[in-house]
């Protein structure tokens, strides 16, 4: 099993979107997470042969930035998408208006 150690800068980069790129690639690899004060420090272990392990940590770092515009995303459009939730439940009559 090989390791490889990426550093992401806590400025641009969550725990959370390195967590949920890890789990996404969690078929292929495992990884230690740390954090510093400054960079989030991962060590990845690929299962396999070490002639894929380019490819992967590339496939990583995609998935790391995938999950941050993500995060981005999903708080820029909080308010719209509770707007939308509302609308939707407030006409299935889950919920009783005379309480």
């Amino acid at each position: 099993m090989a390791e490889h150690s990426v550093s992401f800068d806590r400025s641009g980069h969550s725990l959370d979107s390195v967590q949920r790129a890890a789990y996404r690639l969690s078929d292929r690899l495992s990884c230690d997470v740390s954090e510093g004060t400054e960079a989030i420090e991962v060590t990845l272990h690929i299962a396999g042969d070490d002639s894929d392990a380019d490819a992967i940590l590339a496939d990583f770092r995609n998935e790391v930035l995938d999950q941050v515009l993500r995060e981005r995303i999903r708080a820029e459009t909080v308010e719209v998408r509770n707007l939308v939730l509302a609308a939707a439940f407030s006409k299935t009559g889950l919920i009783d208006g005379d309480v």
